[in-house]
């Protein structure tokens, strides 16, 4: 086998950089279980190939043999890392094409039969490591959940994807995939290698990048917009999704909770159903979720001082967190407005319903602003923390014997006006320790008294007292 240039018919475009080469004949490689058929050419015999990529360590070249080598390997280390067990159920076929573009799209086809479910990778002959793992393991997580699945398939969350990916390439750096030799002449040149070297941090990269970057809540985790999974922002969000499940994995019973979660997947229309079924030994709801996850940070990324904001700009976010964006309107035909509320006036005005969704936010954000804050403002945040916390915690007691409507019983009054009280304090105390060249804020006075101001998305409040 070897690869020439077709001079005749122009092999080098100058103006695009491409390169040509003349197509071998068509193959079709069966992996040694039988579940992945890879159909594509022996050797590179796309007709066009940007010349970058022949010399790009970090894209891989795909051949047939090679290609189902690997996703063989790919197979192996995921289910050890999830002890699955049993036999595959699902085809799997690898469809190679030319490559035109660096960033040439992978596509996954999940077809359902009379007899089951069947796949499809569409993947280019030259293309990123990372694409094509994620392409076999998103594909291989879904053969497992779609195996109980009737005519819709299971949804895979992308931080799980994400996740594996990262951490079976962080865990195993050399033995996922097979590159095939490049001939040389009219012969293959192999050439042994021996490596030897330490066993590594498979986190080590995810802790260095998180360091350097804020790392992801919960919610931009498990909900990521177009910003987080493009440019610098998607290697922030791989980071924190391999930590993720890195840490889930280590939890007792964490390979176990996510298998259970694959195989609840195709009964529940989304996935957190699925997820806190299998995981509510540890998890029984949101909350608790939200605070494991912001305690794994701090322990894993830790406190660095060259990373923490400087005294007037801990000033600023902590003011920025105690306070409650809201849409509001003076009167009912003028258009909305932004603007923001104190948490008393959450407390003072708000329904229960709409003041946990605000506090337990505002609990999150104290959480992780302890990593950066000033040390001088480190008591405040948590004696913020603390009082919010206790706040929800007994005002929940309260509620399982009293209507969560009736929030003006004699029986919350007390808790109400004592937290307040004990924000006020806390308010004090950090307006004493306000920068001489700090930002203008509002007048603390303003905390305490009635906001008429009310969120457009729901009608004007009734009057309250503490």
């Amino acid at each position: 086998m070897k690869v020439f240039l077709a001079i005749a018919s122009s092999v080098l475009w100058s103006a695009t950089g491409l390169a040509q080469f003349t197509a071998l004949e068509s193959t079709s490689t069966r992996s040694m279980s039988g579940q992945f058929i890879v159909n594509g050419s022996r050797l590179p015999a796309v007709t066009t190939v940007p010349l970058d990529l022949l010399t790009n360590a970090s894209y891989l070249e795909l051949e047939p043999a090679s290609a189902a080598v690997s996703c063989e390997r790919i197979k192996q280390a995921l289910w050890a890392d999830l002890d699955l067990r049993g036999q595959w159920i699902g085809r799997i076929q690898l469809n190679l094409h030319a490559t035109w573009t660096a960033d040439e799209p992978v596509t996954i086809i999940s077809d359902r039969y009379p007899s089951g479910w069947a796949y499809r990778l569409e993947l280019p002959q030259f293309v990123e490591r990372r694409r094509f793992v994620r392409a076999v393991v998103q594909t291989l997580l879904q053969e497992r959940a779609n195996r109980n699945a009737g005519s819709r398939p299971a949804e895979i969350p992308f931080w799980l994807t994400e996740g594996l990916t990262r951490h079976l390439q962080a865990s195993r750096p050399g033995d996922l995939i097979l590159t095939p030799p490049r001939p040389t002449g009219r012969a293959l040149e192999l050439i042994p290698v021996v490596v030897e070297e330490r066993r590594r941090d498979p986190l080590a990269t995810a802790r260095q990048r998180l360091r350097e970057n804020p790392p992801l809540s919960l919610a931009e985790l498990t909900w990521p917009s177009a910003e987080h999974l493009s440019g610098e922002a998607a290697e922030v969000f791989g980071c924190s999704a391999q930590l993720f499940v890195a840490e889930l994995l280590s939890l007792k019973g964490g390979r176990d909770g996510l298998r259970a979660m694959l195989d609840e997947l195709a009964a529940c229309y989304n996935w957190q159903t699925a997820f806190f079924r299998a995981f509510q030994p540890h998890f029984a709801r949101q909350l608790d979720l939200e605070k494991w996850w912001d305690l794994q940070l701090v322990h894993f990324t830790g406190r660095d001082p060259l990373q923490l904001w400087t005294l007037e700009e801990s000033w600023r976010k902590l003011d920025q967190i105690l306070r409650a964006p809201v849409e509001i309107r003076r009167t009912t035909n003028e258009l909305p407005s932004q603007a923001d509320v104190s948490l008393q006036a959450v407390i003072r005005e708000w329904d229960s319903i709409r003041q946990g969704t605000v506090l337990n936010n505002k609990l999150r954000e104290l959480e992780l602003a302890r990593l950066r804050i000033a040390p001088q403002l480190g008591g405040l945040v948590e004696g913020y923390h603390q009082t919010l916390a206790n706040y929800l915690r007994q005002r929940g007691q309260l509620e399982l014997v009293l209507p969560v409507a009736r929030v003006n019983q004699p029986r919350l009054k007390p808790l109400a006006r004592d937290t307040l009280r004990r924000l006020d304090e806390l308010d004090a105390q950090r307006a004493a320790l306000r920068p001489e060249t700090g930002p203008a804020t509002e007048a603390l006075a303003t905390n305490s008294a009635p906001v008429t101001l009310w969120d457009t998305r729901f009608p004007p409040p009734a009057p309250r007292s503490p």
